[in-house]
């Protein structure tokens, strides 16, 4: 099947909101401020780390950005799996794909040594061409720069890019929007956590088992 699906991460085929903001709230409690509820955190969540601390930081802006990334990546990297888990049905569907001839990737804002240990954890990447995410190339969703180094992977593997046969499957508006970027067909899961901002897609779905009755 020379047809490359490109999923999201977060809110999409893992549920890793708490584990998020444990270590949001670590970093915090490290700089002697006040937790944050799993509600405003999630909100932060689709731009990637650095985003993501500039937002959840917000009420100190004097305190040292970089550091405090640092010490989310210290604290996120021993809690990455503990009540992180995939959503019902996402197991069955990337095997049913793989063993369709599908070529299957993960491309995340979230940086790509955490998200290679999260699917590798869960037993996913053995059915990937790659899982990508933040410091993986130059620039993160929304700009096309990783799907394009996605698909040169997969080309390494036997995909050929035609016009439509690349698609992408997120729940958040970076996912919408790097889909209209790189001219590439769109599916938004609204069972996540992120928003699509008033962004089209091409379909929408309330359960990952729905992309196999669309591509």
């Amino acid at each position: 099947m020379n047809t490359l699906i490109i999923f999201d991460l977060d809110g999409t085929l893992a549920d890793t909101r708490e584990d998020l903001a444990l270590a949001v709230n670590l970093v915090r409690k490290s700089f002697e401020l006040p937790e944050l509820s799993l509600g405003e955190i999630v909100q932060y969540v689709g731009g990637g780390r650095d985003l993501l601390m500039q937002k959840s930081m917000h009420d100190s802006p004097e305190a040292d950005h970089d550091e405090a990334c640092d010490r989310f990546t210290e604290y996120y990297n021993k809690n990455l799996t503990v009540k992180t888990y995939l959503y019902e049905g996402v197991e069955e569907t990337i095997t049913d794909l793989a063993e369709r001839g599908y070529h299957l990737a993960v491309l995340s804002n979230k940086p790509g040594d955490m998200c290679r240990e999260i699917t590798e954890y869960f037993g996913l990447s053995r059915y990937l061409v790659t899982t990508m995410g933040g410091g993986d190339v130059a620039s993160t969703k929304p700009a096309p720069e990783g799907v394009s180094e996605v698909i040169r992977r997969a080309e390494e593997k036997g995909f050929k890019k035609e016009d439509n046969n690349v698609w992408m499957i997120g729940d958040h508006h970076t996912d919408m929007q790097v889909a209209v970027n790189a001219e590439m067909r769109s599916i938004f899961c609204t069972y996540g956590f992120g928003r699509k901002q008033g962004l089209s897609s091409d379909y929408e779905i309330s359960d990952i088992r729905e992309v196999l009755e669309i591509v």
